[in-house]
């Protein structure tokens, strides 16, 4: 009986999986000018990191990357729910903090256990290469420059979405240099560790992101990995 259960619950996690597998985008679009990358390995079969990329109009591309505070089943409908709740939302127009605060509107209604996300979600205007961006809760993007500078961007106050009925939005700008690249990332790259329990932490992202410089979008993400 006992092996007949573990059969039926790894079938389980495994249509969780595929289900959560479909909601992340399967090919990033394809934008003159610009080139987008990314890569997720879960913790467990399923996770609660969320990331997308998709056209808000012929001018400007929505950029999302997210972290719900928990992993397993519980936590990937919670990303899926996230997800759906700010795309739908973006599509609405309005700033990426405005954005997100109504998303956390829906959130909160919706909400039946105490689960969160942290939330980096940017607007690229593709014809100035300004990226309006908000934290909530969430690490800081990363700019790395053509000649290999990396530079982090102020620490202002973000909170999570999802469990706050007014969070506090930390919202930036910045126009991307040419060549320049733009890292949105989760603390699962920060935190991971080599056999001996050392973190690769934030020194070793910055070093090697400095040495990924000129590199494409998903060659950086594969590279870095």
């Amino acid at each position: 009986a006992q092996i007949i259960e573990k059969e039926r619950l790894d079938r389980e996690l495994q249509v969780a999986a595929e289900i959560q597998k479909s909601i992340l985008p399967q090919k990033l679009p394809q934008v003159p000018g610009f080139d987008f990358g990314a890569c997720m390995i879960p913790a467990r079969m399923v996770g609660g990191d969320l990331y997308d990329v998709f056209p808000l109009d012929n001018e400007r591309m929505g950029v999302l990357i997210g972290d719900v505070a928990d992993k397993g089943i519980p936590a990937a409908i919670f990303m899926a729910r996230t997800h759906a709740l700010i795309m739908v939302e973006a599509v609405h127009g309005g700033s990426p903090g405005e954005i997100l605060l109504r998303a956390n509107r829906h959130l909160i209604n919706l909400q039946q256990a105490d689960q969160f996300v942290t939330v980096l979600f940017g607007i690229l205007d593709c014809r100035t290469g300004e990226v309006d961006f908000v934290r909530a809760g969430h690490e800081l993007p990363l700019l790395v420059f053509p000649d290999g500078d990396v530079e982090t961007f102020s620490y202002g106050p973000g909170q999570p979405i999802g469990i706050l009925d007014s969070p506090l939005m930390d919202e930036q700008k910045i126009t991307l240099p040419v060549g320049a690249t733009l890292l949105f990332f989760t603390d699962g790259v920060t935190d991971s560790a080599n056999p001996q329990g050392e973190q690769f932490g934030h020194a070793q992202l910055n070093r090697s992101l400095a040495a990924l410089a000129g590199r494409n979008g998903q060659e950086t993400c594969d590279l870095l990995l």
